[in-house]
């Protein structure tokens, strides 16, 4: 297989090609890896590679996979795969002995994905740009000075610049929505507790956390969800599927919604101009295609809670706990140059809250998901940006070095991307769609936020807006193949 070929399918058409016997999966992963060593030494966007392993998987898939052969990366922090090791973008962690399969990891497995390796992401993963000491800046492949967006930012990088169709993400505050809005990618949030996160792992952030995938079309996401979403054994949220197939639903019709269009953001951060223009124009094309949009305000409760520390306690945690567990295996605390500055801080701010502290957090939490419930309840959809800038000059939001300000830090984070953490509060589905693009040539994201276990309703209109406005015919500089329609 060529790589403009390759280039031209999206994960659901290499699955379909593999299925008929068209061409075998040993091709279509020899293609990928093609383009990963023609644009990762831009990119930096993996952090390991087995190719090797990746064409023995290709040898041996299953033709009636639903996801057969189709090339696949996974994010270096919060799920497992069986002989890889996870640094979570700290040397604190090099040496780290590998686990098996987290669970996520093997319904991909089984579902006939090949791996390929592993993408960069931001230091334990909590930052919105992806620029970490230890393994470099991942670029975009729109703009190479520009940040790339995170924490998923190397499986951004990855798919928008056509090294592979779709790739994993995690997501505890817009780690998928943010990089998929820097890099005219699509990248949904599920429902809480819809895709599992375990066995290492009861919850992340405090509910927090989803895992699932970042990818060039609607229909990839929709059939990655189907071979990952459902509950998992011993899982504190246990979800089942509104509907038998995402995929299927994205086809039936989801009838006349009624949408909220929301351009304020908590915290009432400024909004691009550009970026608000891009949220109009989708208000627009949405009621064009029947349904009542109309403008709407967050409630007062939301900006309350945004005033100060809001729930950043709750991944924060996380990161400590995370420290915690590697210091408990080394026997001794981090020297200062294994990990930044930025986690130095969280790791002290965790060890000094105490167990109130947390709990008046999730109350606060609770409150706002219980203030937005309300608030929106005649609604079925919420429109919002997906951030508040165009991607950021790479090295505008350092995590260290010795000038390292943990204020200037919230402060430049939260006025860049402050839409998406809400939504991880609540729970609710969420995701970017890549509508339009900036005068001068970088992608615009806007924010869908669906029901509770409503995935396949927003999906739905997603895929609408993705045939309306063409924006998979839209590539990057740096890309794999050559132009293309539309992905077959």
């Amino acid at each position: 297989m060529k790589l403009s070929e390759y280039a031209g399918y999206d994960g659901v058409g290499l699955a379909a090609l593999v299925r008929s016997g068209d061409v075998p999966a040993i091709e279509i992963t020899d293609a990928a890896i093609e383009a990963i060593e023609a644009l990762d030494p831009t990119l930096n966007a993996l952090v390991l590679a087995d190719f090797d392993g990746a064409r023995a998987q290709a040898r041996r898939v299953r033709r009636d996979a639903p996801l057969a052969g189709v090339p696949f990366l996974v994010k270096d922090v919060g799920v497992y795969v069986e002989g890889w090791p996870t640094t979570h973008s700290s040397r604190f962690f090099a040496g780290a002995a590998p686990r098996a399969d987290s669970e996520i990891v093997a319904r991909w497995r089984r579902a006939g994905v090949v791996f390929l390796g592993k993408t960069n992401t931001p230091e334990f993963a909590d930052e919105f740009v992806t620029e970490p000491t230890l393994r470099g800046v991942t670029r975009n492949p729109w703009h190479r000075e520009r940040s790339v967006g995170g924490s998923s930012g190397g499986a951004a990088s990855a798919v928008a610049s056509g090294m592979v169709p779709v790739a994993a993400g995690s997501d505890v505050g817009g780690s998928i929505r943010v990089p998929a809005a820097c890099c005219g990618l699509f990248g949904l949030k599920p429902s809480r507790g819809l895709n599992p996160i375990g066995p290492y792992h009861a919850e992340g952030g405090a509910g927090l956390n989803c895992e699932h995938v970042l990818s060039r079309t609607v229909r990839d996401s929709a059939a990655f969800l189907d071979a990952t979403a459902g509950p998992e054994a011993g899982a504190p949220y246990r979800v089942n599927r509104a509907v038998a197939s995402y995929l299927e639903a994205l086809a039936q019709p989801v009838g006349r919604l009624r949408i909220a269009c929301v351009t304020e953001s908590p915290g009432r951060a400024p909004l691009d101009a550009a970026i608000e223009r891009a949220v109009l124009e989708t208000a627009r094309a949405l009621e064009e295609a029947g349904h009542v949009v109309e403008r709407a305000e967050l409630p007062d409760a939301v900006h309350a809670a945004t005033s100060g520390e809001g729930w950043s306690l709750l991944w924060i945690m996380d990161t400590a706990l995370t420290v915690a567990d590697r210091r408990r295996e080394l026997g001794r605390a981090p020297t200062p140059d294994e990990v930044e500055r930025l986690t130095l801080h969280l790791v002290d701010r965790a060890e000094r809250a105490s167990a109130l502290d947390y709990l008046a957090v999730k109350r606060l939490a609770h409150g706002v998901s219980l203030a937005i419930a309300r608030h929106f309840e005649r609604y079925d959809l919420l429109l919002t940006p997906s951030t508040a800038t165009l991607p950021p000059p790479v090295g505008s939001i350092p995590a260290d070095g010795p000038g390292f300000d943990y204020e200037r830090w919230v402060a430049r984070s939260y006025a860049f991307a402050p839409y998406s953490e809400l939504f991880n509060v609540t729970g609710q589905p969420a995701a970017s769609l890549p509508v339009a693009m900036s005068a001068d040539g970088l992608p615009i994201g806007v924010q869908l936020v669906g029901r509770q276990d409503r995935d396949h309703v927003l999906l739905a209109v997603a895929a609408d807006l993705e045939r309306s406005t063409g924006w998979t015919r839209r590539h990057p500089p740096h890309w794999a193949g050559a132009e293309h329609a539309d992905f077959r």
